[in-house]
């Protein structure tokens, strides 16, 4: 204050002393319109008022962005983890709904499988019955045909002795 300096800076902390406002400033930056220095308020504090006690060091600061960019690290990976292991149930669900679809799917198709051979074995059991009937049926036609030949042939062999006796 004797010196008419509105600042003075601590060499020790490197905080800077406003003797106007009778406190600590944040930061001082130099203003590149007129080349002033100006105060920048500290960001951690809620109110405009100057504090009578120095504000962190810069080492101390560090310190505590460190902390806290930890906690945020930690929250970070905290939720990350809860999120995969939500992603890991979901997925492991999934996979199990679509084995018990495939499981279901693959029994369907040896049941329809099963059931299409037993239809198949059917069908050719009735073929099979249709088939000896139809050679009984060809059978008695062509034992009928040869009947009706023979005895085509022995009318024929019998007419002119007929046509004969009839003329008389």
């Amino acid at each position: 204050n004797q010196t008419l300096h509105a600042y003075a800076l601590d060499t020790s902390t490197q905080h800077v002393y406003d003797f106007a406002g009778q406190g600590y400033v944040h930061r001082l930056v130099q203003n590149k319109e007129d080349g002033k220095l100006v105060e920048v308020n500290d960001p951690f504090s809620s109110s405009q008022e100057r504090s009578l006690t120095p504000g962190l060091s810069d080492a101390q600061e560090g310190e505590v962005v460190h902390r806290k960019l930890e906690g945020f690290a930690s929250q970070y990976y905290t939720l990350l983890k809860s999120q995969l292991e939500q992603q890991r149930t979901f997925y492991e669900g999934r996979l199990q709904e679509i084995r018990r679809e495939f499981s279901t799917k693959e029994r369907n198709q040896e049941k329809s499988k099963t059931e299409l051979i037993s239809a198949l074995r059917q069908e050719r059991k009735q073929l099979s019955h249709r088939l000896v009937s139809i050679q009984r049926k060809k059978e008695k036609v062509l034992s009928d045909a040869a009947f009706l030949k023979s005895m085509n042939e022995s009318l024929e062999a019998n007419r002119p002795a007929l046509e004969h006796r009839i003329q008389q």
